[in-house]
């Protein structure tokens, strides 16, 4: 839990030789999909006790037949389940009996541009699968943490056409704190200047904690109310490895709390979750590339590596 983990966009190397002038991916195909791996009710330990799982991530997950790197394990470790669902429902605040759950939007597929190019142009965000926080007033056991692996297939579709390969795959380490809707004193653990009752996000009870841990050499960036995250990969295929690509991936519509002191080593960004209500938290994905000095030394570390693991902050 709590990794990072990034595997190399790459295309066969038995595709059909192309010059050797530098040339730029233009679009793309792709395919996102995302699934839980780990999830525990008890913070000392894996417990999975009192969490129901359903739902699966998509079969080309399961295995990637077209992988040029003949890898024997699949892509995420086989199926993953696509909603954790938890707790008693309390009727006096759930009188429609509704359980707490983290649910994985369906894959999300269509095609997407590379619309920034050596800093000219605007990011233009491809729709990527969201997840939402079912939030109801619940009792017993309830989800404490998980960890989430989010994958991207992407094919080059001009100026040539490639099959769906890997590109980054990243693992997100969740920690998730209920917090007592109504306490004695109607103030809130977060946000504690608004009153338990008073408009705004705790007037239907104290919001609760979903923290995102992005792993020990990861940063975030705050733009506006939105969460951008950044990893950079380069194709190893003769003339079309003088770019870096950069996948921006951004997360928008809760409430941001901020940096989150959740352990040493490790980088983490809170989200405030309304209750009695199904909170979204969206995702999509850009992508933006810059020619490079020395493309021929990129285009090593990228095969060897598999992916560049480092996600920095921007200016």
């Amino acid at each position: 839990m709590n990794k990072l983990k990034l595997t190399c966009l790459a295309a066969s190397l038995s595709f059909a030789s192309v010059t050797a002038n530098s040339a730029l991916i233009t679009d793309w195909n792709y395919l996102n999909d995302a699934g839980f791996d780990e999830w525990t009710s008890d913070a000392g330990s894996i417990d999975p006790t009192g969490i129901d799982e359903s739902g699966a991530t998509r079969s080309e997950f399961d295995g990637f037949a077209g992988d040029i790197f003949n890898a024997p394990d699949p892509l995420f470790g086989g199926t993953l389940p696509k909603t954790l669902e938890w707790g008693v429902p309390y009727g006096a605040e759930n009188p429609d009996l509704k359980k707490s759950a983290l649910v994985i939007e369906e894959a999300k597929e269509g095609t997407v541009t590379t619309s920034v190019v050596d800093g000219v142009g605007t990011l233009d965000f491809a729709e990527g699968t969201g997840l939402m926080h079912e939030n109801w007033g619940v009792t017993g056991d309830t989800l404490v943490a998980a960890t989430l692996f989010d994958g991207l297939f992407l094919g080059p579709t001009a100026p040539i056409a490639t099959p769906l390969a890997p590109a980054p795959v990243l693992q997100f380490g969740i920690i998730f704190e209920e917090t007592y809707n109504t306490p004695s004193n109607d103030i809130c653990k977060y946000e504690p200047t608004q009153l338990v009752g008073a408009a705004g996000i705790n007037q239907e009870g104290c919001s609760d904690l979903f923290t995102l841990v992005l792993g020990p050499d990861v940063t975030f960036t705050e733009v506006g109310d939105d969460i951008y995250l950044q990893n950079s990969f380069v194709l190893p295929i003769p003339g079309y490895d003088d770019y870096v690509y950069t996948l921006t991936t951004r997360l928008q519509g809760l409430e941001v709390l901020g940096s989150v002191d959740c352990g040493t080593g490790f980088t983490c960004v809170g989200f405030l979750t309304e209750e009695d209500k199904t909170n979204e938290l969206k995702a999509g994905f850009a992508i933006s590339a810059a020619q490079v000095s020395e493309p021929g030394t990129l285009a090593i570390f990228g095969l060897g590596l598999l992916g560049l693991a480092a996600v920095r902050r921007r200016a």
